[in-house]
């Protein structure tokens, strides 16, 4: 009996030629969609769920959804006609439905209206949170940044809180924590930078990953100096966290207002690192993820000039001169937690590093928000002179 030879010498080089060639494109591809990601991300939607709410009482009752299941503080917004806005917090109860307290309630949420439901708990202005703001803009180069600013109570104007959102985000980000920079006594301005949601495009559109982006918070000093404040705190959060570490570059200094410590959210201090772990998480096989993740670099640094080196703040840790409050958690799946750890063994001069466990990227203060408003409220009281 005779047993046919499906690889035959003929065929094996044309199976590795395929399967070669399917690597090389599988690999060419990745990298030009990670590249595109880094390198343009925005978008004018909060991250959420739109579901269903009901009401009994003090609680509301969700459908059971990764968001309304999750371990974070929510925001629960019901669409229009409906205006409102609560603060509801962790999981009472699962089942068929899950049951959250209302902590908080501005407006009037009813039972049973499509609401948007987010662990980033606020889709719009400070004017959600009660809180009396202007919008400004502020003036750069390249053009006119919008951003939103909440006057210090009383009006003090000494120091000023600095919000920078993350890579694809916008100023909403930093309302969480809005009332309790306002207990300080400090002023707030949320700025965002170009290129990003709501602010003008320079060139391509390309994102610098915190090092053009610096310029822009810079700015934001300037107008601050011109509406009266004395000194600033810059608080980051992701990408955001890294302009606030760039504006630390000795060239910058003196800067236009004085810069008495940084706050920083889940940060991205070393950007080769993310991206090769994003690359992972995407689901790609490790044989593959490591090539994109090298190749997706090379793609940023040809298509925009990228320098890596330059927004590497792990390698700059031993040049920063102010304190700093850092957040992060072990279960970050976007930004690698050990890059926090790294920067406060650097630097434990400088750096008072909270870890928060079981939180989602930029989440931190959803897991327990008296916590880690206790923390930064000690801080901006110890920092500011």
């Amino acid at each position: 009996m005779k047993f046919k030879q499906h690889f035959t010498p003929k065929r094996l080089p044309r199976t590795l030629a395929i399967a070669a060639g399917a690597y090389v494109t599988l690999v060419a591809l990745g990298a030009l969609v990670g590249a595109e990601v880094l390198l343009r991300s925005k978008s004018r939607w909060i991250k959420g769920s739109f579901m269903l709410v009901a009401r009994r009482g003090g609680k509301l009752l969700m459908p059971p959804l990764p968001e309304s299941l999750s371990r974070d503080v929510l925001g629960v917004v019901p669409l229009n006609p409906v205006k409102g806005h609560a603060l509801v917090g962790h999981v009472e109860r699962r089942g068929p439905y899950v049951e959250r307290p209302v902590l908080e309630e501005s407006g009037v949420i009813q039972p049973g209206w499509i609401s948007w439901v987010s662990s980033f708990v606020y889709n719009g202005t400070p004017a959600q949170l009660g809180a009396d703001y202007e919008n400004v803009v502020v003036q750069t180069p390249i053009g006119d940044l919008p951003a939103w600013h909440v006057p210090s109570p009383g009006d003090e104007r000494d120091l000023i809180v600095i919000q920078i959102h993350g890579h694809g985000g916008q100023r909403s980000q930093g309302l969480r924590t809005l009332k309790a920079v306002q207990r300080t006594g400090a002023g707030q301005l949320f700025v965002t930078f170009r290129n990003a949601f709501d602010a003008p495009r320079v060139g391509k559109g390309y994102l610098s990953l915190g090092d053009v982006e610096a310029e822009d918070v810079l700015s934001a000093l300037v107008w601050a100096r011109g509406a009266g404040y004395k000194q600033a705190i810059l608080y980051g959060y992701s990408m955001g966290g890294n302009i606030a570490l760039s504006v630390l570059r000795p060239h910058f200094w003196p800067h236009p207002l004085p810069v008495r410590g940084v706050v920083l959210d889940s940060p991205a201090l070393e950007w080769r690192d993310i991206i090769r772990r994003q690359a992972r998480r995407g689901g790609l096989p490790q044989f593959i993820a490591r090539p994109v993740g090298r190749m997706i670099e090379r793609l940023v640094t040809y298509r925009s000039g990228q320098n890596f080196d330059t927004v590497d703040q792990l390698a700059a840790a031993p040049r920063f001169r102010v304190p700093i409050l850092l957040f992060h958690s072990p279960s970050d799946k976007t930004v690698p937690f050990w890059q926090a750890q790294a920067l406060a063994e650097a630097r434990p001069d400088l750096v008072e590093f909270h870890s928060v466990e079981g939180a989602r990227h930029i989440r931190t203060w959803n897991i327990d928000p008296e916590r880690y408003e206790a923390a930064l409220e000690s801080f901006l009281q110890r920092v500011k002179e």
